[in-house]
């Protein structure tokens, strides 16, 4: 059907529909055909004049107005905001916004008003109509529909965030005057979250909107710490408990939720704390962090995962408790070193990692210690080589089997032994920059240091993950045992620790793809990565899932293969006449063959089985 024709027939049905809303069936599949084709082939004036077709039809129809709904979505893209404000009749965006109305609804109201994030001036203008700001705040805690609530919550950060008021930036602030300073629309962010109101509200519902609050308010306190910490209206924190002096931030983490009443909302709660924390620190502190610790909130989360109790909040606390002081320890390492938290943490790691090979192979993995585990500081896992500080006796990672272990375990050594991430620099180097560089050269040297301590300890270790990466009927265990070898290949790591190193009966190069090619890894890792991809086509007769998994398990060795050859060709430049480059012919020879490698005409290799 040409586009005219298309045209031409929507606009009859839609005249129909508006006539007699009650007795004509809304064809969905018209819509869905127009929607698909219209929006890029109709004129500006002839949008215009089906966009008010379709907004008198919304007012009429009796049918589910989604397909209507989705196609004025489509119809309004290239609209700009102040398109949208010159419709007239104006838009009622605050009972569109009302979740008594059609979910569908919702999301146009929604979308429309995501045009003033495009500019500031916009997000001004839209902060200044009358009740929009407050329903789109109601609309986002109290509807029931996942995605509504996601892009209300959305639409809240993005206009925040283009009308934060910034030194080389156009915003006015007026969002944030809005949110904060207009008390009826902060007031929403509490009478709508707070236990208070159960009987009104119920208690399914208030849950979800604490969620969201939760989430929202760790997206502010980001942007501006202050504003999500201070008092902005008294006589409404004062209503709901909150300490005089306090805000929004001080409800959502000490007074809103009743985790041991609500133990999933407690789960939520200690998430929340994690983000709290924020995305980078200055290695000692930051005040998120000293806030947290003034509340009395970091030490009680610890005392979930270092505590011995037994109850049923500890229980399912224990993991996010796990997860928020691996964020602490990752973000301020300096703060984590210098408390009494890492010694704490490398008990707790002695008791929760200190398990029999058959449940290191077959039981669950204890995944929220390992996760805090490749979280910490390096220099807390050498407590065996210095008096650093009192760290233990002995170091959490000796515990970690290579022979009968698990993915999760494999994967951990591979985050350990990689070392710390090798950032893009910024000049010139501010002084916070610099003093990251200095701490990541020492947990790179200090990396170095933990894989011969632990090598020297494991003497088999290679032998293992390779047994391991050639198990290709233990798909997941063999893709984290080649994880292993690619991350030692590509690990960044240092000489600048003048600890000593540990008593080894092997070679220590100083670079991580050299200790590769030295025993005891040299007679296990290299073997391994020149050989063929092996096959199970032989096996099971056709290319399906086993096949599917068996490229996988290639192309990750491949891949591992290809990481080793570009640190082989650095050395062989770096050191020209030292026998690299014979080496590296070798590696491109067999790279150059491709995943599957040269396999001389067998159809497939032998399949490796574990020893169960």
């Amino acid at each position: 059907m040409a586009q005219s024709d298309l045209l031409a027939e929507l606009d009859r049905h839609v005249a129909t529909l508006v006539a007699n809303p009650a007795t004509t069936k809304l064809d969905t599949k018209l819509f869905s055909d127009a929607e698909l084709i219209l929006p890029n082939h109709i004129s500006p004036q002839q949008t215009l004049e089906l966009v008010k077709s379709l907004a008198a039809l919304l007012q009429v129809v009796q049918a589910d107005p989604t397909p209507v709904a989705n196609l004025l979505i489509k119809l309004l893209e290239p609209f700009a905001f102040d398109d949208i404000l010159a419709f007239e009749p104006p838009i009622d965006f605050v009972t569109g916004l009302n979740t008594a109305a059609p979910i569908c609804i919702n999301r146009l109201m929604l979308e429309l008003l995501g045009k003033a994030t495009a500019k500031a001036s916009d997000a001004a203008v839209l902060a200044g109509l009358q009740g929009v700001v407050g329903a789109v705040v109601s609309c986002w805690l109290t509807t029931g529909d996942v995605g509504v609530a996601q892009e209300a919550g959305r639409l809240l950060i993005d206009l925040l965030r283009i009308d934060a008021v910034r030194e080389a930036g156009l915003g006015q602030g007026l969002v944030w005057k809005r949110v904060f300073g207009d008390v009826d629309v902060y007031r929403l962010l509490f009478s709508l979250c707070s236990l208070q109101d159960e009987h009104r509200l119920g208690r399914a519902r208030i849950s979800l909107a604490q969620a969201r609050l939760m989430d929202w308010v760790s997206e502010v306190a980001v942007m501006d710490w202050a504003t999500a910490v201070k008092s902005h209206h008294v006589e409404v924190e004062r209503a709901y408990g909150v300490t005089e002096g306090e805000g929004v931030l001080a409800f959502a983490v000490l007074g809103m939720v009743d985790a041991a009443e609500d133990l999933l909302m407690g789960v939520s709660l200690v998430d929340f704390y994690s983000a709290l924390l924020g995305t980078k620190g200055s290695s000692s502190t930051s005040p998120q962090l000293e806030w947290l610790i003034g509340k009395g909130v970091h030490d009680r989360t610890a005392e979930f995962y270092l505590g011995d109790s037994d109850s049923i909040e500890s229980r399912f606390l224990y993991g996010p408790a796990a997860n928020y002081l691996a964020k602490y320890a990752e973000l301020y390492p300096m703060h984590y070193l210098g408390s009494n938290m890492a010694g704490k943490v490398n008990a707790r790691l002695l008791v929760a990692l200190d398990q029999s090979p058959a449940i290191w192979a077959h039981a669950e993995s204890p995944k929220y210690d390992l996760h805090l585990l490749a979280s910490v500081p390096r220099t807390s896992l050498l407590v065996h080589l210095s008096s650093l500080a009192n760290y233990g006796n002995r170091s959490p990672l000796s515990l970690l089997p290579s022979k009968a272990t698990n993915t999760d375990v494999l994967n951990t050594l591979a985050t350990i032994f990689h070392g710390p991430s090798k950032e893009d620099l910024t000049f010139p180097p501010s002084a916070t920059s610099s003093q990251k560089g200095s701490r990541d050269d020492i947990e790179a040297s200090l990396t170095r240091m933990l894989y011969y301590n632990y090598l020297a300890e494991n003497p088999l270790f290679w032998q293992n993950i390779t047994r391991h990466a050639d198990t290709i009927a233990l798909v997941d265990l063999a893709l984290a045992a080649i994880n292993v070898i690619a991350a030692v290949t590509t690990a960044n790591w240092s000489t600048t620790s003048t600890l000593a190193m540990p008593n080894a009966t092997f070679p220590t190069p100083p670079t991580s793809h050299l200790a590769i090619l030295s025993p005891p890894a040299l007679e296990y890792t290299l073997p391994y990565l020149l050989a063929p991809a092996k096959s199970f086509s032989h096996l099971v007769g056709g290319r399906g899932d086993s096949e599917s998994a068996v490229y996988r398990i290639g192309v990750a060795k491949h891949e591992a293969l290809k990481a080793l050859q570009r640190r082989i060709e650095e050395q062989a430049r770096a050191e020209p006449g030292e026998g690299y480059d014979e080496i590296l012919a070798t590696i491109s020879r067999r790279v150059a063959t491709g995943v599957t490698g040269n396999r001389e005409g067998e159809v497939g290799g032998r399949v490796a089985t574990m020893d169960m």
